[in-house]
């Protein structure tokens, strides 16, 4: 067999692949705080395949679309299995449709990705990444779990999973994560300075911190999509604004 380096970024999403069904696997187990991390780490190969794509110089049509399928599995299937069999299961069809919501609007968040989708450098994405709605919900689940060794706030669930669900297929922009290098101008520096911190900052404290930054992370470019609205709005109100002269 010939060695084509095209394979290398694959792997990476074959990886994130497996990660994915084996939380499915863990969920369906009971196994909720071993399905949340698998799928956390499944997050982690998912962002690494791009980048080692881009380094070897081996990104393709095809690796977008391999990449696309595998994230419907461990981003879609799998927290909505989990979020279904941690809490939802227990309101019976109203809990089936709910859990169902983040795999359906995952797949028209990523279907809508493809259709639009021009070159591979990406800066930023119009609504919420699969992958950060599917770590959302998997770190509430931990940061319950760590805190009460059980979801005490079971039913936030219900409008966390909502909001998630309507950011992915709404117009608000969501920076990419910054290229891994300080020659790439003062904002991408200071984008990999603040994510240096983040993932430090999840690494000693993990549990308890992940959660709130992710949280944070989602409602923060939220808030900031309403106040630009919102200034657009009052600059397209002034351009049109008649007013007669006393």
């Amino acid at each position: 067999m010939r060695y084509n380096r095209n394979i290398v970024p694959s792997i990476f999403t074959m990886l994130n692949l497996f990660f994915g069904f084996f939380a499915i696997v863990n969920a369906l187990q009971g196994k909720f705080v071993a399905a949340s991390w698998l799928i956390i780490l499944a997050a982690v190969w998912d962002g690494m395949d791009g980048k080692i794509a881009r380094l070897t110089n081996t990104h393709s049509d095809f690796g977008i679309q391999f990449d696309s399928i595998t994230d419907v599995v461990s981003f879609g299937v799998a927290p909505s299995i989990l979020i279904y069999k941690v809490f939802l299961y227990q309101l019976g069809a109203a809990g089936v449709i709910i859990s169902f919501l983040p795999l359906l609007f995952g797949a028209i968040r990523l279907a809508r990705f493809n259709v639009n989708v021009e070159g591979f450098e990406k800066e930023n994405f119009t609504g919420l990444p699969i992958p950060a709605m599917a770590v959302t919900l998997s770190a509430y689940v931990i940061f319950n779990y760590d805190l009460w060794e059980g979801l005490r706030y079971a039913r936030l669930l219900i409008p966390l999973a909502l909001f998630l669900c309507f950011l992915m297929v709404s117009n608000v922009e969501y920076q990419a994560l910054p290229k891994f290098s300080f020659r790439e101008g003062k904002r991408n520096s200071l984008f990999l300075v603040l994510l240096i911190l983040v993932v430090g900052s999840i690494i000693v404290f993990r549990q308890k911190v992940m959660f709130p930054i992710m949280f944070a992370f989602v409602l923060l470019y939220f808030l900031r999509s309403l106040v630009i609205s919102n200034k657009l709005e009052e600059e397209d109100d002034e351009v049109f604004d008649v007013s007669l002269p006393d």
